[in-house]
């Protein structure tokens, strides 16, 4: 069964010429067997005349069925996986949406496998003035850019996600308090060049960071709560800054430009 798989997933990665081509051949190999054995038996002047007239027969109608059916399939193939591609992922920055990053932070926490987890809730401060002052198509463009900043700054095993406007998160897999403090900290700074690179030149774009590292036993739901009063905090201590719990006290740690 594992053996036929592996054929049928290598199968289709040909193109449907080449698909059409290897089922038109087997379909004249077995045709030409059948036609060998019978005319043999019964036919045997005949023979070389109708295994030609076989071949020609089954190639022609054969290959354009082959061809349509296979080529149908292969699109078929190729908008299930758009689809899907869509439904986990945010269409303007390409990250994952909120959904699926809350199903797969889930799942990495209900797998157990990890033995340290931590969320960070990110949000832009002030965006709206972005919007306000430069428009929406500037704003979407800071999106962008603030979600390539991201990636930037995680491991490609990370989670990251748009959770909608200008809110993001980042789970965080094996890592510990400190660990997440330095990719808090690389994301704050690396927003500021954010503007520079969509041409705006005459302010600043900050973010606020909500840190949450997971305790042994606690779900999803908990470290979201506690990612996003963390988030707040970082609000109302005048943002552009990076809030995380303490590992047992919950002492809140506070990290400007220049902290270490």
């Amino acid at each position: 069964m594992a053996y036929s798989h592996r054929l049928l997933k290598k199968f289709g990665k040909f193109s449907v010429f080449k698909q059409t081509c290897l089922i038109v051949l087997a379909a004249v190999i077995g045709a030409e067997t059948l036609t060998l054995i019978f005319y043999s038996i019964f036919f045997a002047d005949r023979l070389l005349l109708d295994l030609l007239l076989t071949s020609v027969i089954v190639i022609i109608v054969g290959f354009p069925l082959a061809y349509f059916f296979i080529g149908q399939q292969m699109k078929l193939a190729a908008m299930a996986t758009k689809l899907e591609y869509a439904a986990r992922t945010d269409g303007l920055t390409g990250l994952t949406n909120r959904k699926t990053f809350f199903d797969d932070a889930a799942a990495v926490i209900a797998g157990g496998k990890h033995s340290a987890d931590t969320l960070l809730f990110i949000d832009v401060d002030h965006f709206k003035s972005i919007n306000d002052t430069y428009g929406h198509a500037v704003g979407d463009a800071v999106l962008r850019e603030l979600a390539s900043a991201l990636r930037a700054s995680i491991r490609e095993r990370d989670l990251a996600a748009r959770l909608g406007g200008e809110e993001f998160a980042v789970f965080l897999l094996d890592a510990d308090r400190e660990e997440a403090l330095q990719v808090a900290e690389r994301i704050r700074s690396g927003v500021r060049n954010v503007l520079r690179v969509v041409g705006i030149m005459d302010r600043a774009i900050t973010v606020s960071v909500g840190v949450c590292v997971r305790e042994p036993g606690q779900n999803l739901d908990e470290i979201l709560l506690k990612a996003d009063h963390n988030l707040y905090a970082a609000k109302n201590r005048g943002r552009d800054l990076v809030v995380v719990d303490g590992p047992s006290l919950s002492v809140d740690r506070t990290c400007r430009a220049g902290a270490a």
